[in-house]
């Protein structure tokens, strides 16, 4: 063991020391945490679940090992698939993750994604100790990487790692080693290729194609998103939470994690006036304006607590006040039941708030509070499908609850409750649970004798006691979130939605809003399941797609931005404006997301009317070229002597006569006539 190692493995220690948190979490056989938690990464970082991340694995990993055994031929590592790490690589891994949580302050998904997990493979595919690490090590974890996740991600984290983790505190006997590994990162930038050594996907054959075009939606994707969120009658109370985020992401370009965090109270308004204290409409200006309140991501910077929320506003386009008003404002109206019930949750610290601890509650009438599911009598369905539908209008939920109560006694109860309370029952008689069922005086029943439904009543206490233990993710999140001056509650948000609203998303009948215990807060998720691949989740355009092509489409969140940055830049709006749009740091960021074609890029740079009438259409390009600064060679640079020398109109001319030849090739732009002047670069 070298020093630097251990002087590494100290520090962990003294983090976690410092923290009150047990360096030496027990490991079964298999090198699992005995008690399941080991060490919870959210809570230490502060970090409001879900989701929850905690390192309790310090086993090899299966996946890497098999891929290792078949690739190096060491077939005898899978008889020990199952084995903990050894002690070296617990403690470095600990330490690791302890310096990223408390010392770097970086977040649990970052420490648990991008540090333990790629340590853990690197520790896989090797037998050395940490300090002994060599090039074929990290070459062999690179390998086995790359066909875990194709992407080359995890493969990419393992080189990072061997910068920022080994090389900057010195842990490796063999020194430096980053340099060595000659590993291309996954980093995007500015080509430096020669445009003749380009593949053929990546020439533009003409001025209007535009520069990385990957990176904005494809279009018809785009368009079948639009018509969706827009003329579509959402069918569930989800899928209209989606259309209303889908709406305000491609009318303000905020980043999915942006839009789901919205507040209930995102939208602002402010008055403009001028010196004289007069609205400012009658100077010419604009007298009120409407902002997006939102919590901004990347505006942290390395000395600030990652977890803060930071407060922005982004003014809305006129044209769209309107139609983002109406959507948001119908949001807060269908989801304010759901805030209710978190804020009354949160308040006391109960599940069913509606209820004195020791209240009996009839079994039937708790159903929807524990499933979300308004019917607990067996009638018939369709219309309240139908209008609730049409408008998730919430006071149809209390129609629904007063026309059961409302009904003959002899009414059958719901199929789905019996289900329900039989598989309770069978809970009740294994002993696995303290819940016990019992009659309007309180006196158990018997668990051996049958059951009549409408007569059982619960205790509250005990119920709630039964769901902390057996059913706890689907209790609601009540947990905070810091932001710069104080706490924001999580009642606060828009987006509120059921937890695992069975009876809506999987059973296609309708979610009880108003009496759902377990209340989700928003997170990307709710967003990306609208638009990606999911195995099991079919996404809008399979939903509501108009044809087999349509409802195979797929579209990546993050283009909506790029779209509308460029859309922007085309139409001319200032750089610093965008940037300030965007709450970005820099102008160069904005520029990053500009992926104007050559010919929206030269719309934008004017000629004198006369003379682009006198110079023609190519050559009027060229000047814009040139203006530009986007063309070289020598007929640039006469022209440009002879502007110093002789003034605009002599070099207009010239251009007029030497430049006609203009043309697009598969490698760049051309201005030499293949009639008069071949080319003698590119002519094969």
């Amino acid at each position: 063991m070298t020093p630097q190692f251990e002087a590494y493995i100290g520090l962990g220690k003294r983090l976690m020391l410092e923290k009150g948190i047990n360096w030496d979490f027990m490991l079964d056989d298999q090198g699992k945490a005995t008690d399941g938690i080991g060490w919870p990464l959210s809570l230490m970082a502060g970090d409001v679940p879900p989701p929850a991340f905690y390192l309790r694995d310090l086993s090899v990993d299966p996946k890497a090992l098999e891929i290792y055994a078949e690739k190096f031929g060491r077939s005898g590592e899978l008889k020990a698939k199952c084995r903990p790490l050894s002690v070296a690589w617990q403690d470095l891994i600990k330490a690791a993750v302890a310096e990223q949580l408390l010392f770097k302050r970086n977040t649990a998904p970052h420490a648990a994604q991008q540090v333990a997990r790629p340590l853990r493979v690197l520790a896989t595919c090797t037998t050395a100790a940490p300090w002994a690490l060599t090039m074929d090590d990290f070459r062999s974890a690179m390998t086995v990487a790359s066909e875990i996740q194709r992407s080359g991600q995890l493969s990419d984290r393992i080189v990072g790692l061997a910068r920022t983790l080994f090389d900057t505190h010195h842990l490796l006997q063999a020194g430096p080693i980053y340099g060595l590994l000659a590993q291309k990162r996954l980093i995007t930038g500015p080509s430096r290729i020669a445009r003749h050594t380009w593949s053929e996907a990546q020439l533009r054959d003409d001025l209007s194609d535009r520069k990385r075009a990957e990176r904005l939606p494809e279009k018809r994707a785009f368009w079948e998103l639009v018509r969706i969120i827009t003329t579509e009658k959402p069918q569930t109370f989800v899928d209209a939470l989606r259309f209303v985020a889908l709406q305000t992401m491609i009318v303000s370009g905020l980043r999915i994690s942006e839009v789901a965090l919205l507040p209930a109270d995102c939208l602002r308004e402010r008055d403009y006036f001028d010196r004289n204290g007069s609205p400012a409409a009658h100077a010419g200006g604009i007298s009120k304006a409407l902002l997006l309140r939102h919590f901004a991501e990347k505006q942290h910077d390395e000395n600030s607590d990652s977890r803060l929320l930071i407060e922005r506003l982004q003014p809305v386009p006129t044209m769209f006040e309107s139609i983002l008003r109406q959507a948001l404002e119908r949001v807060s109206v269908m989801t304010a039941p759901l805030r209710h019930t978190l804020r009354l949750q949160c308040e006391t610290g109960r599940i069913l708030p509606w209820y004195g601890l020791d209240d009996l509650v009839p079994f039937r009438e708790l159903y929807p509070h524990l499933t979300g599911n308004p019917f607990f009598l067996d009638i018939e369905q369709t219309p309240y499908f139908e209008r609730y539908r049409s408008a998730f209008d919430p006071a149809v939920f209390d129609e629904i609850h007063a026309d059961q109560l409302a009904a003959p006694t002899s009414t059958r109860l719901n199929m789905a409750l019996y289900i329900f309370g039989n598989r309770l029952k069978a809970l009740v008689s294994s002993g696995k649970t303290t819940l016990r069922f019992r009659r309007s005086d309180g006196s158990p029943i018997p668990v051996d004798t049958r059951m009549s439904w409408p007569q059982v009543y619960l205790h509250v206490g005990e119920l709630e006691a039964h769901l902390r233990v057996h059913t706890p993710t689907k209790l609601s999140d009540t947990s905070a979130f810091p932001i710069e001056y104080g706490t924001l509650q999580p009642w606060e948000f828009m987006f509120l939605h059921p937890k695992r609203s069975v009876a809506e998303e999987r059973n296609t009948g309708i979610c009880d809003v108003s009496r759902c215990m377990g209340v989700n807060r928003p997170d990307a998720m709710l967003i990306q399941l609208a638009l990606g691949d999911h195995p099991s989740t079919p996404n809008l355009f399979g939903k509501y797609g108009e044809t087999a092509e349509d409802r195979a489409l797929t579209l990546a969140s993050h283009s909506l931005r790029h779209l509308q940055n460029t859309e922007l830049f085309r139409l001319g709006v200032a750089d610093t404006i965008i940037s300030k749009r965007y709450n970005r740091k820099s102008v160069a960021q904005s520029y990053e997301y500009d992926h104007r074609s050559l010919a929206e890029d030269l719309d934008l740079i004017e000629i004198p009317e006369d003379i682009e009438f006198r110079l023609g259409e190519k050559s009027a390009t060229v000047a814009r070229l040139i203006a530009s600064d986007k063309i070289r060679g020598p007929i640039v640079d006469s022209f440009r002597r002879i502007q110093t020398s002789e003034g605009d109109v002599a070099a207009f001319e010239y251009l007029k006569i030497e430049a006609d030849g203009f043309h697009a090739t598969p490698y760049g732009y051309c201005m030499s006539s293949f009639t008069v002047d071949p080319c003698p670069n590119h002519l094969e």
